[in-house]
């Protein structure tokens, strides 16, 4: 599969849209996308979030786990 080039913007964008899936998840989940030399890219979350919700946080890396191959950054 080719890779498609996307600002860190549009990848928050990205990761809002699937997050909405879930009644759980808040819109305002805080996700932070930067760069990262080993793998290109990351998603992150605060502590203090991961640690209130950890439901949120496993969305989040398992999002981030099937779009880590789609996109760069």
């Amino acid at each position: 599969m080719a890779k498609i080039g996307i600002s860190s913007s549009e990848l928050v964008w990205v990761f809002h849209q699937r997050l909405e899936a879930f009644d759980d998840c808040p819109p305002e989940v805080p996700i932070a996308i930067v760069p990262a030399p080993d793998v290109g890219w990351m998603a992150l979350m605060s502590a203090k979030s991961r640690t209130q919700n950890p439901h949120w946080a496993r969305r989040v890396e398992a999002i981030f786990k099937s779009s880590f191959e789609r996109f760069t950054f």
